[in-house]
């Protein structure tokens, strides 16, 4: 119980409040001295918990009985009433600060720290993508936007997808996509995950995932940066749609794990 309570003070709810609508769920309905029993929250204080969450509209009241009953409203209710709770209270926020908002310098290369914001604004950036999407991404961060690049795949025509595995697992439900297959060596080359994403060719996002507690990338609208990224995620498809093609003459000509096509410098006799 101890999660949920710290989860619901997200949403303004006590602990009390939180202990009587769980007893609520766990028992059904009942009256004030039987949900003070079930929740631990004392006779004195329990009223007028039920009366804010039935203005919350969390529980409801028959008065048929004498004592009254309460009784939680389902699950799926309570949920849809937070989420329209905090859509209105966003909405008066977004109205509040506008007239402060300041035009941002996108040619600059700003920062975002931390794996939970920077996949926060990939999500936005896939949904605000309106001609083509650029994309190298780990199947062990996907889950992170996997709906949004669905998304992008019906609304859009142009869009390249390098997924990368740390154990070659390349199933996932998207329609096209290049499987990189080289993620031992660039594991030992980078020593950790990236994201590159370019959104409609004028905006880019990279950078590097050490872990879930360690990630930073680079955000901005930089022209040559978002020429460098698109280019070097446009050259990855290039190589693993000839790789795919060739398939084992590839391997004949640079090894059974086509380890020969990373030996990019000229061999000099003399060394």
């Amino acid at each position: 119980m101890e999660r949920v309570i710290q989860l619901l003070k997200l949403f303004h709810f006590t602990e009390s409040e939180t202990k009587v609508y769980i007893a609520l769920l766990k028992n059904g309905a009942g009256t004030g001295y039987e949900i003070s029993k079930w929740s631990s929250v004392p006779r004195s204080k329990v009223y007028n918990t039920l009366e804010i969450l039935m203005e919350k509209g969390c529980a409801v009241v028959s008065k048929q009985t004498n004592p009254v009953n309460y009784s939680a409203v389902p699950i799926e209710e309570l949920i849809n009433n937070i989420r329209t709770n905090v859509e209105e209270d966003l909405a008066e926020v977004q109205k509040e600060l506008t007239s402060y908002n300041q035009t941002m310098d996108l040619e600059t290369l700003w920062y975002i720290r931390g794996y939970s914001n920077i996949f926060n604004k990939c999500r936005h950036l896939l949904e605000e993508a309106k001609s083509d999407v650029y994309i190298q991404v780990w199947r062990e961060d996907l889950p992170y936007i996997l709906e949004e690049l669905q998304a992008v795949e019906k609304r859009l025509a142009q869009t390249v997808i390098i997924l990368y595995s740390t154990d070659h697992d390349y199933d996932v439900p998207l329609h096209y996509y290049y499987r990189h297959g080289f993620e031992e060596a660039k594991l030992e080359e980078s020593g950790g995950r990236w994201i590159n994403l370019v959104i409609d060719s004028k905006e880019v996002l990279f950078g590097h995932i050490q872990n879930d507690k360690n990630a930073e990338v680079i955000w901005t609208q930089s022209l040559p940066m978002v020429f460098l990224t698109k280019e070097n995620i446009s050259h990855d498809a290039y190589c693993l749609k000839l790789i795919d093609a060739l398939d084992e003459d590839a391997r004949k000509q640079f090894g059974k794990e086509l380890q020969g096509i990373r030996s990019i410098f000229k061999p000099h006799d003399n060394i």
